[in-house]
């Protein structure tokens, strides 16, 4: 099976991120698989020492290159918790094993082998193709895809007098459960992370006299009224995906995504909110902002009242949302509470438009086992793509995995696994989109 045994000899290497050990071994075992087709490689070391490998198949210029984009780091992970090894890239009952099956090397297997098989034709393809197997990703990709794009736009398709690249990667995977055929998303933007952290001054004191103004009283106060998904809305393209599902969803489910879709669906969303949140997984969380506390900090002993605490927040925010405002917002009400509100850390950008490559995967897409329909979506979480976008690109998230619920749950989590025929299934979908949207 192609790719079958690469993915087990990528599994086997523990590229755990922090630190990021092994992912230049990862690499170089992409590097000799694309170095054997005839495919120019090199491998980028960023300043601090993190490999990324860049592999050109060369095409015509005046067309938008295309990047398959994938990332060679993984989570760390209990290893207590799983029934077979993390990093053993054992198969059984049909299954392979292992950290990074799914998130990402299984993906970055499939882009190999896709780009192999175009590679192996007479002719040249209509456009370049470009292999980018990153670090750092698991860590907010500044070591990788982020520092490629700033420093080496040149190596990763962005070429002054060239149309900007068209970029494949993660976030995409097809999801059953959750209507009657399995959806098939194509992810064509993302939640930005915001990450502030509030800081609460207040009288100290000892615990037997409490004083009135207490800082970690008023944090508490603050952090129950910030938190939360706010208030539910419709973003363009989950009005998208919406309509689409009212088009293939029969009795009560089709008739609700009808008005999820509909002239009303601004006032649809926020009163099926709960409902959404509670029964619709991911979708659930792509219907509002997010504001969530990470991290608190207060006290040093236990009959001394601070003067000081302090919590951070990991918010998600819509591509459409005004990050500014939200914290000028945020910065209001922590006046009340003698709270400081100070940002940390951003990233984020726009949603992408609809391109041809869009209908190849849809096309793709709608021919897989079970029938699954392609929707247009966006992914809660942030991925290496953003750094694409933002810098004008047209990008989707799209693997042809059709995952059950307990699959899913198993990203960045125990058992992680990947079915060997769902993965021969990708390999050979992916080789399709990728001849296609290169011919």
């Amino acid at each position: 099976m192609e790719g079958l045994e690469l993915l087990r000899e990528l599994v086997r290497v523990p590229s755990v991120n922090p630190p990021g050990d092994g992912e230049g071994a990862v690499a170089e075992l992409l590097r000799d698989r694309l170095d054997g087709s005839g495919l120019g490689t090199q491998i980028l070391a960023s300043p601090a020492g993190r490999p990324s490998l860049v592999a050109r198949l060369p095409g015509r210029p005046d067309r938008p290159p295309l990047v398959l984009l994938s990332h060679t780091d993984v989570v760390p992970v209990e290893r207590g918790r799983w029934r077979h090894d993390p990093f053993g890239g054992e198969i059984i009952a049909g299954e392979l094993w292992g950290r990074g099956t799914l998130d990402m090397k299984g993906v970055a297997v499939m882009h190999a082998e896709a780009v192999v098989a175009l590679a192996s034709r007479d002719r040249e393809p209509d456009r370049e193709v470009i292999v980018v197997a990153v670090a750092d990703e698991e860590a907010g990709g500044g070591e990788g895809a982020g520092w490629l794009v700033a420093d080496h736009g040149d190596q990763v398709g962005f070429t002054d007098g060239r149309p900007q690249p068209e970029v494949l990667g993660e976030g995409g995977f097809g999801l059953s459960g959750i209507v009657a055929r399995p959806l098939m998303p194509i992810v064509v933007g993302e939640k930005a992370p915001l990450r502030f952290r509030a800081r609460a001054t207040g009288t100290p004191g000892h615990g037997s006299l409490p004083p009135e103004r207490q800082a970690i009283r008023e944090l508490a106060r603050f952090v129950e009224k910030v938190s939360g998904p706010r208030r539910a809305r419709l973003h363009p393209v989950m009005r998208e995906q919406f309509a689409a599902l009212a088009g293939t969803v029969d009795g009560i489910q089709g008739r609700l995504f009808g008005l999820l879709s509909g002239p009303n669906g601004h006032l649809a969303v926020r009163a099926l909110a709960p409902q959404l949140r509670s029964r619709a997984g991911a979708i659930g969380h792509l219907i509002s902002d997010t504001i969530t506390p990470t991290e608190i900090h207060g006290g040093y002993k236990n009959n001394v009242v601070p003067g000081e605490a302090e919590v951070s927040f990991d918010a998600r925010l819509l591509p459409d949302t005004d990050a500014d405002a939200l914290l000028r917002e945020l910065g209001r009400i922590g006046r009340r509470h003698d709270i400081e509100v100070e940002e940390i850390w951003r990233s984020g950008a726009p949603a992408s438009p609809r391109s041809s490559l869009f209908d190849v995967l849809a096309a793709v897409s709608s021919r897989l086992p079970g029938n699954p329909v392609p929707v247009a979506s966006l992914t809660p979480g942030a991925t290496d793509l953003r750094f694409f976008r933002a810098r004008g690109s047209t990008a989707y998230g799209w693997v042809p995995l059709v995952l059950s619920p307990e699959l899913l749950a198993t990203f960045h989590g125990d058992d992680e696994r990947i079915p060997v025929d769902g993965f021969a299934t990708a390999v050979s979908a992916m080789t399709e989109v990728v001849t296609a949207a290169a011919s």
